[in-house]
C-alpha cells in the first residue's frame, strides 16, 4: 500500500513542493480516514470524453461545490483498490485494473467546515476516458452524494467550479485532450 503511494508521489507530475509534502505525510503513516480523520489520502476519478471534449462533474451535497467523483482511502487499501471500490460505490460500475492509467495529478485540499473532522485531504487524481453517450452510472448512487451531475464542456465546468483543485483537474483533462 505505502509502496504504491510512494511511487505515485515520486512520479506524478505535481509541483515539487506538493510531492514533498505528500511524501512527508506518507512517511508519517496512518494515511486512511479511519486511522487519521483529520489528515488522510483520497482519490479523485475524473471521467472525460476525449471525442466530445466533455468532463463528468457534479454539485457535491456536503461541500456544495462542483467536483469530480472521489473518495477516501480505507485502512489497508492501495490507491488503485480505493479507485475500484469508489467507482463501484458511486457509479455502480466495475472497472478493470488493467484499464486504469497511472494517476496524473496530486493536490492538497484544506477543508474549512465544521461538519466533518477532515481538515486536510491529500488527493491522488486518476483520469478515465469514457464515451459520454454510453457512460451509464447509477443515478441513485450518484444522488446520495451529489445534488446534480452531468457532462459539461471544459468552459462550462470552469464556470461552475470554485474549487481550485477541481480547476487543476479540469486543466489536466485539457492537457490530456491535446494529445
Amino acid at each position: 500500500m505505502d509502496d504504491e503511494l510512494l511511487e505515485i508521489s515520486k512520479k506524478t507530475g505535481a509541483a515539487a513542493d506538493i510531492r514533498n509534502v505528500c511524501l512527508t505525510r506518507i512517511r508519517e503513516g496512518k494515511i486512511s480516514r479511519d486511522e487519521n480523520p483529520g489528515s488522510h489520502f483520497c482519490v479523485y476519478f475524473a471521467a472525460y470524453d476525449p471525442e466530445e471534449r466533455l468532463v463528468f462533474i457534479g454539485r457535491h451535497i456536503k461541500s456544495g461545490l462542483w467536483l469530480f467523483n472521489g473518495g477516501h482511502i480505507d485502512k489497508n487499501e492501495s490507491p488503485t483498490q480505493t479507485l475500484v471500490r469508489e467507482i463501484k460505490e458511486e457509479w455502480g460500475n466495475s472497472i478493470k485494473i488493467d484499464r486504469i492509467e497511472k494517476p496524473r495529478l496530486l493536490t492538497i485540499t484544506t477543508i474549512d467546515n465544521q461538519i466533518q473532522p477532515c481538515k486536510t485531504h491529500f488527493d491522488i487524481w486518476y483520469f478515465l476516458p469514457f464515451n459520454s453517450e454510453t457512460f451509464n452510472p447509477n443515478q441513485e448512487l450518484l444522488a446520495a452524494e451529489f445534488h446534480e451531475t452531468g457532462w459539461k464542456t471544459l468552459k462550462e465546468a470552469r464556470r461552475l467550479t470554485k474549487d481550485k483543485n477541481t480547476l487543476k483537474g479540469i486543466d489536466e483533462t485539457e492537457r490530456l485532450l491535446r494529445k
